[in-house]
């Protein structure tokens, strides 16, 4: 009897202590994911000149880049008035595939128009600036300059679209990708949002009507005919805020250069869609141009 009370008890502790080892591996596994994408983050990288207005952007890259990668460089969205270079988890998964793939990937900071003595005109130059820096620094940051891409979301789309499109500019670049981008400020106000105009309004610091030059300069869909670069743009149908109808004018513009995913009853910043049915798209279509790099 005592022998049995006594393999009983050596047998509890075995399944006590075998119990415990699985628990510890699953709770390690659970800090380390099998998949883990490793990268690192270069944070608060100085582009602008010391007479300006300092604005930065952080660096994202694989601990096993070898030599040059190609990059993309990120404009984030927020009305031209909030956000920052932090990345929403949408752009935080877009970041990490293709950081995984071997791009570098950089996300922006520039001026809103909650700064003080503001002008429309400041995002634009803060765009083209973080562009030309990349593109001269391309050998220090690690990157190959001719492989070089541009993307935006919302009011970052516009600025994407604007400052990319530009003809001294658009040589530097190999294509720009924009989800759900202001591409004419002039038609905002035929939005079913009153928040478009008033939106607008704030970011000209004008109506449509008092300076409908400037904000036909301000709108990229003018300039789209003449784009010698691929642009891609996803933008969702159910989009109250910025109409996709505005996305399909722009398409219309130039058929061979803009490629426009529809998403269904997407809404503006796909809240309403889960971020694999979100960025799937943009993560292809990034992953498709590295192979033909290749």
């Amino acid at each position: 009897m005592k022998v049995s009370l006594k393999k009983a008890a050596i047998f509890v502790i075995i399944f006590a202590i075998t119990f415990l080892f699985i628990r510890m591996f699953q709770d390690e596994s659970k800090k380390y994911p099998k998949n883990q994408i490793e990268y690192t983050v270069q944070k608060d990288i100085l582009y602008t000149e010391p007479a300006r207005l300092p604005q930065t952007f952080d660096l994202y890259k694989s601990i096993n880049q070898r030599g040059p990668s190609p990059a993309l460089i990120f404009v984030h969205g927020g009305s031209w008035k909030h956000g920052s270079k932090e990345l929403n988890k949408r752009w935080k998964t877009v970041f990490e595939e293709i950081v995984k793939e071997g791009y570098s990937a950089i996300s922006i900071d520039y001026t809103l128009y909650s700064t003080k003595d503001y002008s429309y005109n400041d995002p634009v130059r803060d765009v083209e600036t973080a562009i030309n820096f990349v593109y001269k620094n391309a050998k220090k940051l690690g990157i190959d300059r001719s492989q070089i891409g541009l993307a935006g979301a919302s009011a970052g789309g516009h600025l994407a679209l604007l400052t990319g499109l530009k003809a001294d500019i658009q040589p530097k670049l190999n294509y720009i990708i924009a989800w759900y981008p202001i591409s004419d400020l002039t038609t905002m106000n035929q939005s079913p949002s009153s928040r478009s105009t008033e939106i607008v309004e704030r970011f000209m610091n004008s109506t449509a009507g008092q300076m409908a030059d400037e904000y036909n300069r301000m709108s990229p869909i003018q300039y789209v005919k003449h784009a010698k670069i691929p642009i891609f743009i996803v933008h969702g149908t159910g989009d109250t805020l910025v109409p996709f109808s505005q996305s399909e004018e722009f398409a219309r513009k130039n058929p061979k250069m803009v490629t426009l995913i529809a998403l269904e009853h997407g809404n503006h910043g796909f809240t309403n869609l889960s971020i694999q049915a979100s960025t799937n798209d943009t993560i292809n279509y990034l992953k498709a141009r590295l192979k033909e790099k290749k």
